[in-house]
This record gives structure tokens, sequence and C-alpha cells, in this order.
């Protein structure tokens, strides 16, 4: 075991991929070499450890993070398993955030799919080095050098080859090729794969493993003049220079290691368990974690030593039924005990840790302590929430919170009878609080609860869970998705507001001009007023009054959107102007410009894949027609083809249901938002009035 004050030998890694490239297999099997279980799940068969909730099991799928640490040549790896399917992509968000380096699968037979990109570019934003593993090499149709060009073409990615598959006469896979060591390696069915041995490379492969190894060293010799040196005068690498130049390329997200096997047939597990070890990063290896000191812009920096003052950042909350709310917290700097008081300083709290847990799966190790760079469950005396930064009460610091994105889709709630209600309130509220991209709301027009997630799967899954975990029965409606508006040309307005509001007179005149921003733009607000014309506060109070009317369009009661508001021109009254009628003006002037400006509809567009048998691409291609979809490519992989398209998410409502009926089962998509389009002009007058709008 490793000493944990020793940081160099820790590794704080997460496992992502797109849905089905085999994630938890992968991680069960290293659970299983490491020492940490005796007997290897499978994910067909619901038997597995990080998979532990009973709608995983049912359904094959990871749904919630899951963290757990082993133990592999004397360093501690601490990995969180992540799930593959777009309506949980929130779960890789927050774990990518807290993590210092990943595993990133990709299926031998399909290479680089549409959430694999989604994946890819979420470790890019938060500067994640990363190996990559090609999965599922067992596979007749599989094909390592068609995955590894397209990582290379789809990501950007510069990859470094350090296995190549052995593959048996019937297109079965054999062992690997460690390109490194250039030995062929072949493990031992009857140990589970636990054992492997070392073998001269075979005659038949030798060439073309040859090929790929000259690959391997063209590539390092552009980094290290030793290694070129070396490779040029036709002289043996040794494999310590080989890793320390790899290593470095990784740690500086230069480039990416890319191993294979198959988890599931217990091939290259352990190369890759090596690789984390070997060039994966340590807390000592990356920069400072950075804040802001309390109430001010100063930086304030934490390094990773356990000496520093205490800093973490609190990534996922899990609620248990009968048991406290589990924090899972990323420790950056600084040593935590049981009973230590710490300040939640985005709330402004103190609270006491009860509780400090190694965590595996839903299995909880009670410790006495933690340190920098531990990835532990806690449990306080004081709510707190994701992305609540926890630190020393004598050395305050606030990390940037994780931003989530918004819910696309919402359901109406109703209790079974009236008696029900409160309990399903709380029920949601601390579903809410667990799930940041769940949102609980009152439909103002109806006075019914509403619901909104990523998506059908991701209510589906929380509502079972209202109903199974918490006992809350209840009615659901129709899914309904979020429309939004938008201007739909320039406009200036000026608005007057002159009132006596509890016998004092208010005023205010303001002059403003609106533009419709491109898709994706949010809202933007400048101010060209002179400070002598209108002081700094009423001009916020402009701003705060359009931000208010944003939330309700009086067009058609959604969301505004993609509007850059420009205040030109105010003026006030000493006595009668105050801020509450620069409000009131603000948000009037934002109502008339979307009334005499236009407003366009707009609605969330998904985007992604679509994997079918070939024998069934006209109906599927056909159906997406009908359903106003897209089609962008079709790629041919073997018996199967995969439609990279987009598709209105209100056309995807019971679309997973439509296309097992047409395929028989067989084919699957994985479709996230992606953008806001505008609706045809007939489809949004239909909207507006089914609203009793237009």
């Amino acid at each position: 075991m490793a000493d944990p004050y020793d940081l160099r030998r820790v590794r704080n890694i997460g496992i992502i991929a797109h849905i089905d490239a085999g994630k938890t297999t992968l991680t069960e099997r290293i659970l299983f070499y490491a020492g940490k279980i005796h007997k290897m799940g499978e994910v067909h068969e619901g038997t597995t450890e990080m998979d532990w909730m009973d709608q995983e099991r049912e359904r094959g799928i990871t749904i919630t993070a899951a963290a757990t640490t082993v133990f592999w040549r004397g360093h501690q790896i601490n990995i969180v398993d992540t799930p593959g399917h777009v309506d949980f992509t929130v779960e890789v968000e927050r774990s990518l955030r807290v993590l210092d380096g990943a595993v990133v699968l990709f299926s031998g037979v399909e290479g680089v799919e549409s959430q694999s990109e989604t994946v890819w570019r979420q470790a890019d934003r938060y500067r994640v080095p990363r190996l990559a593993f090609i999965n599922k090499l067992d596979r007749p149709e599989a094909d390592f050098a068609r995955a590894f060009a397209d990582i290379e073409a789809k990501l950007g990615a510069v990859s470094l080859p350090l296995v190549y598959p052995w593959r048996d006469p019937e297109d079965g896979l054999w062992g690997l090729v460690d390109l490194l060591r250039f030995q062929a390696m072949r493990w031992d069915p009857a140990s589970l794969g636990r054992e492997f041995q070392y073998l001269p490379v075979p005659p038949e492969i030798r060439d073309e493993a040859q090929i790929w190894r000259d690959q391997l060293w063209e590539k390092l010799s552009e980094l290290s003049d030793k290694i070129a040196e070396l490779y040029l005068a036709g002289k043996e690498i040794p494999q310590d220079l080989a890793v320390q130049v790899l290593r470095e390329a990784t740690l500086r997200h230069l480039w990416v290691p890319v191993f294979g096997g198959s988890a599931y047939e217990k091939i290259g597990v352990q190369p890759l368990m090596d690789a984390v070890v070997d060039f994966l990063p340590s807390p000592k290896d990356l920069p400072p974690a950075r804040g802001t000191a309390l109430g001010g812009e100063a930086q304030e920096i934490r390094r990773p030593d356990p000496a520093e003052p205490f800093a973490a950042l609190v990534f996922k909350v899990f609620t248990d039924l009968y048991a406290d709310r589990l924090l899972y917290t990323r420790i950056y700097s600084g040593t935590l005990s049981e009973g230590q008081m710490v300040l939640n300083a985005t709330q402004g709290t103190r609270a006491r840790v009860t509780r400090i847990f190694r965590l595996h799966a839903n299995k909880r190790e009670q410790m006495p302590q933690a340190m920098a760079g531990d990835i532990v469950g806690l449990i306080l005396s004081a709510p707190a929430y994701t992305g609540n930064t926890l630190c020393d009460p004598e050395h305050p610091i606030l990390f940037e919170p994780i931003a989530f994105p918004e819910p696309v889709v919402f359901l109406a709630v109703e209790p079974r009878s009236e008696k029900d209600e409160p309990g399903l309130r709380e029920a949601l509220v601390k579903l809410a609080q667990e799930d940041p991209t769940f949102k609980v709301q009152d439909d103002e027009l109806t006075g019914q609860i509403l619901v909104g997630g990523m998506g059908e799967l991701h209510l589906e899954v929380l509502l079972r869970r209202l109903r199974e975990e918490f006992g809350v029965p209840h009615r659901v409606g129709k899914p309904q998705v979020v429309y939004k508006e938008t201007l739909v040309r320039p406009i200036e307005v000026v608005e007057e507001f002159k009132k006596v509001v509890g016998g004092k007179p208010q005023y205010a005149w303001v002059h403003l001009r609106f533009e419709p921003l491109p898709r994706g733009g949010g809202f933007e607000f400048r101010a060209e007023v002179p400070e002598d014309m209108l002081p700094v506060p009423l001009v916020e109070a402009v701003r705060r009054g359009v931000v208010g009317a944003l939330a309700a369009s009086p067009i058609g009661g959604f969301p505004v959107t993609d509007v850059r508001a420009v205040l030109l021109s105010g003026k006030f009254h000493p006595l009668e102007s105050t801020e509450v009628a620069f409000e009131a003006a603000g948000t009037q002037a934002l109502k008339r410009a979307l009334q005499e400006g236009g407003v366009i509809l707009l609605e969330p567009v998904a985007e992604g894949d679509i994997i079918t048998p070939s024998e069934y691409l006209g109906e599927v291609v056909s159906d997406l027609s009908r359903r106003r979809g897209e089609i962008h490519a079709i790629q041919t992989r073997g018996t199967v083809d995969i439609i990279r398209c987009t598709l209105p998410v209100v056309e995807t409502f019971g679309y997973a249901t439509q296309l097992r009926s047409l395929t028989q089962g067989r084919a699957v998509h994985t479709l996230r938002v992606a953008r806001y389009e505008a609706v045809p002009e007939d489809l949004a007058q239909a909207v507006l009035r089914s609203r009793g709008y237009g």
C-alpha cells in the first residue's frame, strides 16, 4: 500500500467514453487485478461492482458516477467511473473538474462516436491529460488502425501507439504486441487474465508491428533529441528514456498514448494500469489550485501539500433515504480530520465534519483523516451542495463553481392524493440538490409541479427513484420541450415610467436599442450613456429590469435569449427618480421591443449518431425525415451504418421505442442537445396557440 503522504504516488483518474464502449467492464477488471474484488462482475449479468443501482444493472448502463480506490505498483489510484449516456453527461462534467487524468475508451468497431467527441472536448476544456484505450478488439469487425486514425482525424489528437493487436487466423484477438519492448503479450484465460507472458513477436505480424513501432519513434523523435539520435543511428532506444519522454508529452497535453485490447476478454488491462502510473499526473505534477479571496478579486492558490491550509471542492451530492447526505469531495490542499470545523466559502456558513469515508461504489470505509490529493466522501453537520468550496476558516478561499447546462425537457408531476404532495415536494427537492441539471418549479398557468432534465431517460430514471427509493407515488404528464424566443430585428425603444407609488412620485426615462445576437449568444448589456447623464446605480437598475423581463416573453411566455440591450440615453429627476423606477422602465422597454420588433420561436435541437444494421438504413432515414431530422453523414462500418444527424428534441420523444420497432431492437442512438434553432413558422404558430398566445 502506498504511503498516503507521498503525493507523487497518487493518481486521480476518470474513465470516460461513449455509452457501451466498455467503461464499467474495464473498471471491473481493474478492481479484480488490483485485488479490490475477488470476483469480476459482468454488465450483461447485472453483477458489476460499480454499477450498483438497480436501474443501472437492469438497463446495463452507468447512470451515476461512482468512485473507488485501488493500489497498483505501490501507487494509490482514485478512480471515478462515469456514465456514457448523453442524458447523464453532467456526471462526466463534474468529475472532470476534479480529476487529474483520464482514460478515454473507444470501441474498436465504431471508432470515435459522437459522445466520445463530447467527453473528449470536456477533457480539453479542463486540460486533463489522458490515455486512450481502443476496446473490443476481440470482435472480428474491429479495426485498430481505423479507430486510431479516427482519434487523430476527429479529435485532433496526436496519438502515440503503444500496442498493436495480435490476431488469430479467425480474426479473434490472441494478444498484443508491446511496441516499447517489441515483445508479444499473451494472456492466460485460465487465470481470468490475471497472468500473462511475454513472447517473441510472431513472424506473421512482425513487419506490420515494426511499422507501428517506427511511427512511435518518429513521433517521439520530435520531442527528444536523444531518441532522434538513437533512432537515426539504428540503435535500440532504452525503455526508461521512452517512458520519460512519453510522460512529459502526456503531462504537457501534447500527445495521447494509445493502448488497446478487450476488457471483456481480459486482454490488455494491465498495460493500461501500468500506463496510469507511468504517464498520468500526480497532484504534485499539476499547477496549484486557484481561487479567489472572499469578497474580493485577489487570487489565492493552494498547493497540493498536507501542510497547506485545507481547501476542497464538493463535486457531487448523494442523497440516501436512510443516511445523511454524502458529499463527494476532492481535497486540493491541507489535512482534514473527523470533528474538524470547516468554512463553506460558497454559502458563508461553518460546519463540522462528522464522518470521512473512503468510497467504493455504494460502500463506505470510515477514515479518521484525509489529505491533499484524496477524493473522499464527507458528511457535514450543515447542508452543502455541488460546487461548494470547503476550506480552513482561518484561510478562506473560493474556487470557481461548476457550471451546468439548463434543462431542455419538462414533465408535469402530480401526487396521487393531496396528502402525498408534501412528501412529493420534499423528495423532489432532495433529488434536485443531488443533481444540478434536475429542476423543480411550479407552472404559473396550471399550478402543476414541473420537473426538468436533460432528456426523457434522465427524467425517467429520477422519477423511478422517486417512486422506489423515496416511496412517493405520483402521476406524470407528457414531456414538453423548453422553447425560447428571440428578437427578429434591431429596434430602439424610448420608455418613460411615471407613477405615484405609496404616495411618492416615481420617475424614469430611458432610451434603449435591442439587437438580436447569433444563436447561443445569450444576453449582453452595454451602457453608452455618460455617468453625468445617468448615475451608475440607475444604469444597473435598468440592467436588472431587462434581465428580469427575459424570464417570460409577452408574446409566448417563453424565456428570451440571444439579445443585446444597449442603453443609449437616460433622464432622471433628483427627487423623484429611484432604482425601482428605472428597473421597471427596463422591464417595460424589453417587453415593448419584443412586441414591436417581433420574435422568433426557438427550439432545442439534438445531434449525434444513430447506429443501425445496414438492412434497416432506408427505414431509419425515412423516419428521420418525417421527424424533421437532418442527415449530415452516413458511414458504413462492416455490417452497420452510422448516421450522423440532427433532430429537434420534441421529435425525440418516444424515438428510442420507434427505432427499436423499425430495426427489431438492433439499432441504438446517442443524441445530445447541442443548440437552439428557429422553429418553422407554421409549427411556431401551433405552439403559441396551444399556450393561448398568438
